[in-house]
């Protein structure tokens, strides 16, 4: 498989929002006086970008193998690009190989409740398109899709960092007693900074299914849209569009992010124009966009925020 074919199979320009993760990450890290590992950083970096390749290229695969739509066979990257079902099973098995070493590698290098997470974050990618029920051909894959790569992979990056005393550690003595240890008030004020990350994760996820919904229901995909009808998704779609805010509105009340970081609903007005703009035509090739530029809108801002509070202790 050549580099082109490569990018073009693990569809590269989705990993932008895999990217956000990390300025977020270190934004969070300094607010809760955290520590940083140079190192484990780029592990994790490297890791989890193999892994975020590694999903869709399962994702890209199945949904070739799986289809019914002959029509959405001859449009898939599989055919586009001429790869092989061989070469793909191959490059994923590379990928999953490559990966789970550099996760094992950072287990030993932190916490032993790195083992547990990162385990069940695996588990759900693992089976996200694959298995006997692939999680992406269900009404869950919104809610999953958001949890582990909105919220998970930022907890595990502040928490490779050197930060799991004060997030959820797992320590085993001698004689083989265990304590968990962790900080609510810490714990809290990761997930609420999250929030925004998460809910808006999960959208661009419904915004796929809602674009998708007349191939996903020709194909037998059950997702979302197709069990509860346009209708429902979309409102659910606004509903998500505008829930991180109150999470960071609650974190601001709650002393636990600094004031500026309000200045996120500034943004409010943008998100409200694309995210009719994107319900009034909710076409792939046309406004699927705009459901990324919400992320990035509001996680981009809600980043300088929380930097700037930081800086200005306020």
């Amino acid at each position: 498989m050549s580099i082109k074919q490569y990018l073009h199979f693990v569809k590269i320009h989705t990993s932008v929002l895999s990217l956000f993760a990390y300025p977020l990450s270190f934004a969070i890290i300094l607010l809760i006086q955290g520590k940083i590992d140079w190192q484990n950083s780029l592990i994790f970096f490297v890791a989890s970008m193999i892994f975020d390749n590694m999903i869709t290229g399962v994702n890209t695969t199945m949904d070739y193998i799986m289809a019914k739509d002959e029509d959405f066979k001859r449009r898939s990257v599989m055919t586009v690009e001429q790869i092989s079902v061989k070469q793909a099973f191959t490059v994923i098995g590379v990928m999953v190989t490559i990966g789970t070493a550099l996760g094992i590698w950072l287990v030993f290098r932190t916490n032993l409740m790195l083992l547990f997470l990162g385990g069940a974050i695996f588990l759900v990618f693992a089976n996200y398109t694959s298995g006997p029920f692939p999680i992406s051909r269900t009404p869950t894959g919104e809610f999953f899709s958001g949890t582990c790569q909105g919220l998970g992979i930022p907890f595990l990056f502040i928490f490779v960092n050197g930060n799991w005393d004060k997030l959820f550690a797992l320590h085993i003595a001698g004689n083989w007693n265990f304590t968990i240890s962790g900080n609510v008030l810490t714990f809290l004020t990761v997930v609420l900074a999250c929030t925004p990350s998460w809910f808006l994760t999960s959208n661009v996820m419904l915004a796929d299914n809602l674009s998708d919904r007349v191939a996903d229901k020709a194909n037998g995909r059950h997702t979302l849209p197709n069990v509860f009808g346009r209708k429902k998704a979309s409102n659910l779609y606004r509903c998500l569009a505008y829930a991180g805010y109150a999470a960071l509105v609650l974190g601001a009340c709650l002393r636990l992010l600094p004031w500026l970081t309000l200045l996120t609903l500034l943004t409010i007005p943008i998100v409200h124009q694309k995210t009719e703009a994107f319900l009034a035509k909710p076409v792939k090739s046309e406004t699927f966009v705009l459901a990324l530029q919400n992320f990035q809108v509001v996680v981009g801002a809600e980043i300088v925020s929380l930097f700037l509070g930081y800086l200005l202790h306020f």
